[in-house]
């Protein structure tokens, strides 16, 4: 792997580590080649970041190695059904990480916790949920972050992360766009076909639930990229969609993935360009979302909109109000340990989140302009800020 990273060492690298061969039926090929090249060809990786970058690639296909032979152990997995899983979506940077560990909080529901999606197998179970020895493992990585990292997204092993990593293994892998600029592989995922990623993401929900079960609570913003293809494998899907002003949406995902991105590759980083390039994909990213509800004739009933100021205004209130909407049981028991939430997680636990649309090539004003369209369907409020 000195010269060009090759997918076949990498798999035999994986094969090594783990002394299982068998990738299973969903095919990777494409997408794997198709990302290696870019980050050979285009990312300008050091030879530090190549290093992690291609121990990053061998660990997915050792968790892909992994799930397959448990899903084969434990033939019960996949009879394991997937019910009604609510996910959240919308713009990030809208309280969405928040409002996911505060919706997992209520009893019978399920959400994906860190440590158990990046390290899965063996299938996690109920009774050791919370002393599993993987949690310290992840909470040793977890001690590495930068706190300038924490202070954008709080993290710890035990909390909800978002779905993305239930899907890593299938290589439609979005979440790298913001650590690397590999443009082709960009390409390559706004015009691919996601049926290979859901699949993976619904065998890892069967996965996680064997064991453990509820209901899913799950999160990723970038969903609205494809969400034709979610509710054709979660037909029963419900949505909430979170709202929040863009002019400051944009600025702070900008702020919040240009920090990985300059983090990874510090020579190439352009502010102003980034956040340009950025402001294009969400609003891409947006509009699919919104063709795709608009084909929706029951949207009324599946998706439940709320808004930032809503969410941080009254918190338990909002997140009783989601449940209500599906027809979810939410009792006292479900709003105390939500209120306790709260109360043990004060906004800016990690310190506080700076950033400024001018620093990445953005106004306010031009920001409210370009996404008048989104701001007048749902009456997003301007937020002022200090």
């Amino acid at each position: 792997m000195e010269d060009r990273i090759e997918p076949e060492q990498l798999l035999a690298a994986a094969r090594a580590q783990t002394g299982l061969a068998d990738v299973g039926d969903i095919p990777f090929a494409e997408p794997l080649d198709v990302l290696v090249a870019a980050l050979d060809d285009e990312a300008r990786l050091e030879p530090g970041q190549r290093q992690a970058v291609v121990a990053t690639l061998v660990g997915l296909l050792a968790k892909r190695l992994r799930l397959v032979e448990d899903r084969r152990v434990n033939p019960g997995i996949a009879a394991e059904v997937v019910r009604a899983p609510i996910f959240i979506v919308g713009l990030p940077r809208t309280g969405s990480t928040l409002l996911h560990a505060l919706m997992g909080e209520a009893e019978g529901i399920r959400t994906p916790r860190y440590w158990e999606m990046l390290l899965p197998s063996p299938p996690p179970r109920a009774d050791t949920a919370a002393s599993d020895a993987r949690i310290a493992q992840v909470q040793a990585i977890v001690d590495t972050l930068p706190a300038e990292l924490l202070a954008r997204h709080p993290m710890s092993p035990t909390r909800p992360e978002q779905c993305n990593l239930l899907n890593d293994w299938s290589f439609y892998h979005q979440a790298l766009l913001a650590s690397y600029a590999i443009p082709s592989y960009r390409d390559w995922l706004l015009n691919a076909d996601y049926r290979p990623a859901f699949e993976a993401h619904r065998r890892t929900l069967q996965h996680l639930q064997w064991a453990n079960p509820g209901q899913w609570v799950l999160k990723y913003p970038k969903h609205l990229m494809t969400l034709d293809v979610l509710l054709e494998a979660y037909p029963d899907a419900r949505l909430v969609w979170t709202h929040r002003d863009p002019a400051v949406v944009i600025p702070s995902v900008a702020s919040f993935t240009g920090y990985m991105r300059a983090s990874a590759a510090p020579a190439a980083f352009d502010g102003p360009r980034f956040g340009r390039e950025w402001a294009l994909l969400e609003e891409l990213v947006l509009r699919r979302g919104l063709d795709v509800r608009d084909g929706l004739a029951d949207a009324d009933d599946r998706i439940y909109d709320l808004h930032y100021a809503e969410l941080m205004g009254d918190p338990v209130g909002s997140v009783a109000s989601i449940y209500r909407h599906f027809g979810v049981p939410f009792g006292e028991s479900s709003s105390r340990r939500v209120s306790a939430f709260v109360a043990a997680h004060p906004q800016g636990e990690h310190g506080a989140h700076r950033y400024r649309a001018e620093d990445f090539g953005l106004s306010a004003a031009g920001l409210r302009e370009r996404f008048g369209f989104y701001i007048r369907r749902f009456g997003v409020a301007e937020e002022q800020r200090a």
